[in-house]
């Protein structure tokens, strides 16, 4: 997946949003946008979009960002009606292209930040799509900032007056920004706890530190521990611990292995720990729970 990062400060700001209305048989117009982003989401029917050469579709819930100065036109017809929003926006800073998101965690404020901002990075995936819990609020903040309607019904391009101040629209603006990014966040946050989970899972006899994770997977160890937190509702650390005892539980089903054999097998170093912490786990010692699951159950 490409990911368009903005450096900031400055904030990218509105130019102008608006609506289109397509028919059934109607197709983009072929143009290049001068310093300026386009970006659109589609509520109904399919636009069939080319930039540069690469080709997307993009369907109900999915939106796409064409990025300025290059060739972007329509390669197919609209094959239903098709309404979208559309927002034109810029930016005075710099920007730069990625194939995944650039993280940023703030460092500590101190006494040499007061009067200096720190650079941050708002990583927006050029091609996607947005939950659909969120379709209503962005819908609404969408109408909220539109002047332009293109209605290819009646063939006719209205503009409509401004409602509310600059300020507003930029605030709109930013909010529908945030959406893209926590919807782009989520989905990092989920690829990165499977993969952690899947590490863990295949290397639970392996310690692990926050410092390895996060410089194996590129991020912050805080936003490793909030990833993983998010999806199961625990930290690595104890993703990984919960991890080995499901594994020793498998093991004790073996009368052959000791103990002692078992706690080395899932990562633990000292036998007491183990014990302590699969008791504080299950509420019985690996022998008591050896003991129950190789009792037959009783006939009712």
């Amino acid at each position: 997946m490409l990911y368009i990062n903005f450096s900031c400060p400055p904030l990218p700001h509105l130019i102008v949003g608006g609506i289109s209305l397509f028919r059934k048989g109607d197709i983009h117009e072929r143009r290049i946008l001068n310093n300026t982003f386009d970006l659109i989401f589609v509520f109904s029917g399919a636009l069939y979009l080319e930039e540069n050469g690469r080709k997307y579709t993009v369907e109900p819930g999915q939106f796409l960002i064409l990025p300025p100065d290059n060739l972007h036109k329509g390669y197919k017809s609209c094959t239903a009606d098709t309404t979208f929003s559309w927002i034109h926006f810029s930016t005075t800073g710099s920007y730069s292209y990625s194939e995944s998101p650039i993280s940023y965690v703030s460092a500590k404020m101190n006494k040499h930040k007061y009067y200096k901002k720190d650079t941050f990075y708002i990583s927006l995936p050029q091609y996607g799509m947005i939950d659909k819990s969120l379709h209503d609020v962005l819908k609404s903040h969408m109408d909220d900032i539109s002047q332009v309607k293109i209605d290819k019904y009646h063939n006719e391009k209205l503009f409509y007056p401004s409602t509310i101040s600059q300020i507003q629209y930029q605030q709109l603006f930013l909010k529908i920004l945030t959406i893209f990014c926590d919807s782009n966040e989520r989905t990092v946050e989920k690829d990165v706890a499977a993969e952690i989970y899947d590490l863990f899972t295949l290397n639970y006899g392996q310690n692990f530190t926050l410092n390895e994770l996060a410089e194996q997977y590129a991020f912050h160890p805080a936003h490793i521990i909030r990833c993983v937190k998010h999806k199961y509702g625990m930290s690595p650390l104890q993703l990984l611990l919960s991890i080995r005892i499901n594994k020793a539980k498998q093991l004790l089903s073996d009368r052959d292995k000791t103990v002692n054999w078992i706690a080395a097998s899932v990562g633990f170093s000292d036998t007491s720990y183990f014990c302590k912490q699969f008791k504080k786990s299950t509420g019985m010692t690996p022998l008591e729970y050896r003991k129950i699951i190789s009792t037959p159950a009783k006939n009712e």
